[in-house]
Formats: C-alpha cells, structure tokens, sequence
C-alpha cells in the first residue's frame, strides 16, 4: 500500500521540479547567448577591432600667383587576400566567383598580356598557396579604384570580399626638376628639405584615428595640410632656370647658382641650383644641391664692396682720391703675399694711377689692398679690429634668416683667432679685402647688396607669403627688418656710384643696357680644395640690381667651372634681368620710347621653317634663311633672322613662342604628352627647355 505523503512533502516536491525548470531555462538561455557571440566573432575578425591612423592629403604648394609648384595626387595600391576567415568558412563563395572576378579585372586594367586566363591563373595560385596577390603591379587611380570596387567578390570589400586599399598620397611636381632644391621633396609622409621640411607641420596637417570605420574624435577634411603659398614667381624662376642652364652649358661648367629677390620685400621670386651628376657621360645639369643656402664659399671680387663701404664710413677716402696702382702687382710682409691685377695677366701692365671710383669699377686687386693697409693693416690689432667690427656692423657676419633649414653661418675671421685652420695671420686682412680668407653663401652676399638698393634696410629674405586652409588665410608674413641701416647715407650714395660705373665703365660695361641701368660687381675667384686654391678651378660671379636709379630686383649668379670664362655670370645676369625687364608692365611703363623711330612688324612666333618664308614673302620682309625645319625668328634692322631651333629627342625643346598648331605637330613627332590652355603664342611650359624629357612626362603649355 503506498504511503501517503504529506503535504509538506507535496509542496517540496513541486519545489524541486521548479528550481530543475529554472535551471534549465537559464543554461538554454546562457547557450544562446554564447552561440550568438561566437557567430558575431567568427563573422568579424579580431583585427576590425584595431585603432587606423588615416594619413592626412599633403597640402599644396603654390607659386605667388597661385600656380601649382607641388601637390598630392591619391594613388591606391589594390590587393586580393584569399586567406581571410569569411572565405575559409564559405568556400565555395570563392571557388564559384573567381572566373567571373578575373574577367572583371581582365576589363579593368586591359593591357596587353593581362587576360582572363592571365588574371585566373594568378587567383587560383593566391588561393591555393595561401597568399594575398597584389591585382597590379603599378599603383591604379580613383577612376580605377571605384571600377574594382563593383567587380564580383571584391565588391563585399575586406572582409567578406578580401579587397585590400592602400592609399598612397603621391607627390607630384608640375614644373618638373625646377626649383626642386627650394621647394624640396619628402618621404614617409614628412617633408626631408626645402619648404617641403621648413614647413612640413602645416602641409601635413593632423591625422585621424579610426575604429571600425568611425572617426575617433578625428576632423575628417579638416584635418587635411595646409597649402603654402610661396614667394616664387614661376615666370621669373622658369627665365632664371633657362638662362642658367644655357651658360651652365656653354662654358662646360661644375655648376652654378642664380637667385632673384625683391629689393623692398625680401622676397625670393626664383632660386635655381644646377650641376652636374657623378656620372661623366651624362651632361646634363640637375638640382642636386642648395649652393644658395649652403654654398659657402670665397666670394671673391663682390667683397670689395664691402671694403670700401668700411673705408667710405670711417671717412678715409673719397670716391675722387687718386690710387696709384702701379704696374698692376704689390708685395706685402715682406713678400708673404703678393697681388696682381687681372690686367697684369692679361696686358702685361697696370692701371697705374685711378681714382677709387675707377679702383671699383675695374676691380683693381692692388688698389683695394692699398687703401686697406695703409688705413687699417698699418695700424696693427687695433686698425684690423676696427675693420672687422665695421663688417660686423654691416652684418656680413650674420646669417640672412631665410625661412629654410640648414643655412651655414658666415665665416668672417677676428684677430682673437690665433690657433687651427681659421686663424688669423698677418695677410688675413687685406686678402678679405678682394675675395678671400672670408666665407658667405651667395644668398648672404645677395642679402648685402639687396640693404645697398634698398637704401640700408636689411629685409630677411623668405620664400613663404602665406599659409592658406580652403579659401581662408591661416598665416600672414610680412617683411621682416633685422637691422633698419646698415651704414650712413652718404656712404650709401656713393656705394650706388660705384656699382653703376662697374657697368658704365669698368668690368661689365658691354653688358650695359639703352633701356635701364644695372649696379653691380663682378667677381672671380679660385676654388680652395683639401687645403689649398685650385687653380683648375674657377668661380665667376656678379651681383646687383636694377634698374640702378629706383631698384626693384637684386640678382645674383655664380658659375664654377675649369675657366674663368668671359665674364660668363656677368652674361647670364644681363640675360635675366633683360627678360624680367621687357616682363614687367609697370616697369616698360616708364620707359619713354621714341615712337619715330620705332619700326613696326607684325607679330612672329617660332615655329615650322617653310610657313615664315612664305609668310615673309607674301607680306615683303627681308629675312635670312636657316637651315633645320624649325626656326626661331629674330627682329633687328628692318630685318628677321631665322635661326635653327635644336630639337633633341632626348632633351624637352624650347615651344615658346610657336603657336597651338606647330607646338602639337613637333611634340607628337618626338612623343611628347602636352596639355594646352589658352590661345596665340606660347607663352610658358612646365618642363623647360633643355631638360631630360622622361616616358609618360606631361608638359602643361600655356599660350597667350
């Protein structure tokens, strides 16, 4: 018989049965909540978890009139990962869709070679070896990018799909290898020189953090660079590059340097440094060196301005003193130096006696020496201190400040310097008097003479007018005065007289012009290598500014080369300022020209031989014929002179000055890629003349 429970022992029955219901509720429960997690983890790997640093667009930088110098283009570097989880898990997803996947790609890139089976066979080795396949060997645009993203598989993108971006923000330069050492390069997203380092914080501008896609309290495109907003004027730098490169050429020079700034801004508008390469059969030039900012170097004959400005202030001569010069030589200390003047070489005599102003304009070593130590040398430590503190005064001992990085100091000796390779002896002073024994880069030297033209106010000379962000201006530079006078005004007055008679009468005087006057000084100097002058080597300069009577631009060129050359820097200014000159419409303004005598032709430009003849004959102008297929036409006494137009297919040629018709004709004949802008003669081209022309290069013409 069954015994009857109770009915506690009911009650605790129903209990149990309860708590067991519960219990397995809950552990049901618990193991959907786990199968949902691990679904969610299998399905979206571990790594989509990872913070993404998003490297900013590189801002621009931009030429004074707001032509593009350098800026960023987005390349993308495109890869397949068959590896990944999705893929491991759904097998036959890929298996079924590569087929398709490499048609798509064949249709895609559509090159030569690059087939369907070409683009299979390459995504069933990926799949089976394990391997992520980069789809191209070059990096693909946006335009391709966007076409990939629509292909079978790669359409569901990294991780469902296995298409892998990379964005690359690749630097491109339209002018080409012009100003490259000012406008500098960068690597690993930060600039290495020139503006694109002295600047690198505002052109790079603030990187985003990224978390599964979301910004994490990133700017988006706000966070992009800066654009720069230089003081270069391409116009300026594209004529200092060519008319570099043309002496460079002729006179088989190591190298050289042109810079041309604004007298009253300090503003560089063109810096151009070319030499050579290291490899002997390659004689073309490249900007492989910043000699403008760190060229040190003995100045040679440019110096003795400065000489006779410390002479001049300390009130020991006058521009009509009488310098005896004798037959051109003149022993010092006892015969430790002896100086010649370059008149000596070359006639065999001297200037004998000159005034100081014609001591100047001739560049008479003896004279220079000769007012030097009798005013000074012969007055021991205390004359020779005197001197240098005037030269310091003057700040030739100072750094010009330029906003780039690297500048070396000045090397201007002291008699405190009595021990090591700097030390002062007993020829050091009068030997800095003409060129030597003292050091300054040509940016320094062309810093001094910019004070002499712009009435002693010495102007930092910079690169950058503005730092831009959109439409918005974020940073505004101003002229910068680091010393309001550099010497009296009388000192000044006659410093003027004696730059204008180098050209009127002294070294430079075939290099004058009838339009407007040029102040300046030549300069020749040896080389000073591992520890004595080389004297296979040798450095020409001249540095000025013009027009002479209200100076607007300062210049300076330097040339190294094996010779001295006929004053070949002297030369390759006189053609830069021309063209700067005939350039400036407020400065032709002024020039009063007397219409009587002016005789009219129409307007020609360079171009295809055989269409001037007829044009020449049909409108009766007297012309001399040349001898290639294209001509340049020259305009002088009633009279055009064709002359051959060098066309090198290695080497870009000089359009300017043809029209629209001969330039597309000439550069498809030599497979040249243009872009034209505008209409009439060509005006300016973004690769210039002379330089190396590369395959897929594009040269941007502009025509007016």
């Amino acid at each position: 018989m069954a015994e009857n429970k109770t009915d506690a022992q009911i009650i605790k029955s129903i209990y149990v049965r309860y708590i067991a219901v519960l219990i397995g509720v809950l552990i049901f429960v618990g193991a959907l909540v786990w199968r949902v997690a691990r679904i969610q983890m299998e399905e979206r790997p571990v790594a989509t978890q990872q913070v993404v640093k998003v490297i900013p667009k590189r801002g621009d930088i931009l030429d004074r009139n707001g032509r593009v110098l350098a800026c960023s283009v987005p390349e993308y570097e495109v890869y397949f990962d068959s590896r990944i989880d999705f893929f491991k898990k759904n097998p036959t997803i890929l298996n079924d869709s590569l087929e398709s996947l490499a048609a798509g790609l064949a249709r895609v890139f559509a090159e030569p070679g690059h087939d369907k089976q070409y683009f299979y066979k390459k995504l069933i080795d990926a799949k089976n070896n394990g391997k992520m396949l980069k789809l191209h060997e070059k990096n693909v645009d946006y335009n391709t990018l966007q076409a990939l993203k629509k292909l079978p598989i790669l359409c569901n993108g990294a991780y469902r799909g296995g298409f892998t971006v990379n964005t690359i923000n690749n630097r491109v330069y339209p002018y080409g290898g012009m100003a490259t050492r000012v406008i500098g390069s960068f690597q690993d997203d930060h600039g290495r020189n020139g503006i694109e380092r002295a600047y690198d914080k505002y052109l790079f501008g603030d990187p985003e953090l990224k978390q599964n896609n979301i910004a994490l309290g990133g700017n988006g495109e706000e966070g992009d660079g800066c654009d720069i907003v230089t003081t270069i004027d391409a116009d300026i730098q594209t004529i200092t590059h060519e008319e570099l490169m043309n002496v460079l050429k002729k006179y088989d020079a190591e190298w050289g340097c042109a810079i041309v700034m604004d007298v009253k801004s300090g503003e560089i508008l063109s810096t151009t440094n070319l030499s050579r390469n290291e490899d002997p059969a390659d004689s073309n030039f490249y900007e492989n060196y910043n000699y403008a900012v760190k060229g040190r170097c003995d100045p040679g004959s440019t110096i003795k301005l400065s000489a006779l400005m410390v002479a001049f202030e300390d009130n020991y001569v006058k521009l009509t003193d009488t310098i005896d010069t004798g037959d051109g030589v003149v022993s010092y200390k006892n015969d430790q130096l002896t100086v010649t003047d370059w008149v000596r070489k070359t006639r065999g005599d001297g200037f004998h006696k000159i005034p100081v102003r014609e001591v100047f304009a001739q560049s008479s070593n003896v004279g220079i020496s000769k007012i030097i130590n009798e005013h000074y040398e012969k007055r021991g430590q205390k004359g020779e201190w005197e001197y240098i503190e005037r030269l310091k005064s003057m700040g030739l001992d100072q750094k010009s400040g330029v906003d780039l990085q690297g500048e070396l100091p000045p090397k201007v000796k002291d008699p405190s310097m009595t021990t090591g390779d700097e030390r002062w002896n007993g020829t050091t002073l009068l030997q800095m008097s003409y060129g030597y024994e003292i050091e300054l880069t040509p940016l320094q030297i062309l810093n001094f003479y910019n004070a002499v033209a712009n009435n002693g106010k010495v102007v930092a000379p910079h690169y950058v007018k503005e730092i831009r962000k959109d439409a918005k201006i974020v940073k505004k530079y101003t002229p910068r005065v680091t010393r309001s006078s550099i010497c009296s005004k009388e000192t000044l007055r006659k410093s003027h007289d004696i730059l204008e008679a180098v050209v009127e009468i002294g070294t430079a005087k075939k290099y004058a012009s009838k339009y407007y006057k040029i102040a300046g000084k030549t300069g020749t100097a040896q080389t000073f290598e591992k520890g004595h002058y080389n004297k296979g080597k040798w450095r020409g300069s001249f540095c000025g500014f013009f027009p002479a009577d209200n100076p607007k631009y300062s210049c300076i060129v330097v040339i190294q080369a094996k010779e001295a050359g006929e004053y070949s820097a002297v030369g390759a200014f006189k053609k830069i300022a021309d063209r700067i000159f005939f350039m400036d419409e407020a400065l032709l303004a002024k020039t009063l020209v007397d219409t009587a005598s002016v005789a009219y032709v129409p307007m020609m430009a360079n171009g295809y031989r055989d269409d001037f003849k007829n044009i020449f004959k049909t409108i009766d102008i007297d012309f001399a014929d040349a001898h290639s297929q294209w001509v340049k036409n020259d305009f002088a006494q009633d009279k055009v002179t064709m002359k051959d137009l060098t066309v090198d297919k290695v080497l870009v040629p000089d359009f300017r000055g043809m029209g629209m018709r001969d330039v597309l004709y000439l550069a498809d004949s030599l497979n040249i890629l243009v872009e034209c802008h505008g209409l009439g003669k060509l005006k300016r081209q973004s690769i210039v003349a002379g330089s190396a022309y590369k395959p897929n290069d594009l040269i941007v013409m502009e025509f007016e």
